[in-house]
């Protein structure tokens, strides 16, 4: 069994703030890539939706708790209340095959 953690998260945003969430995802993929223990960090926007699909493969599950400790994704974090239209979607993912 592998002890890689995945996680599938749906962000819906508000209208009126996607020009906001586009730039922070940008800057937080960029900086999240660097980061210890990921394999796959990936954010999709869907065509004509203000609604973002965050896909995330890390090596440990340790090493997504250590990276959403880190002050950035903390306060993108704490602007979700503004951004987003209600709570994410978040899945944990288990292999199927």
């Amino acid at each position: 069994m592998s002890d890689q953690f995945a996680l599938s998260v749906t962000f819906h945003v508000k209208p009126e703030h996607v020009e906001e969430f586009a730039r922070r995802v940008k800057e937080n993929v960029t900086e999240t890539r660097k980061d210890n223990g990921v394999i796959v960090f990936n954010f999709h926007k869907v065509a004509s939706q203000p609604t973002w699909v965050l896909y995330e493969i890390w090596e440990r599950e340790h090493h997504s708790d250590i990276h959403r400790q880190k002050p950035d994704v903390q306060e993108f974090f704490a602007q979700w209340d503004r951004l987003l239209s209600r709570e994410p979607e978040i899945y944990r993912l288990e292999p199927s095959a």
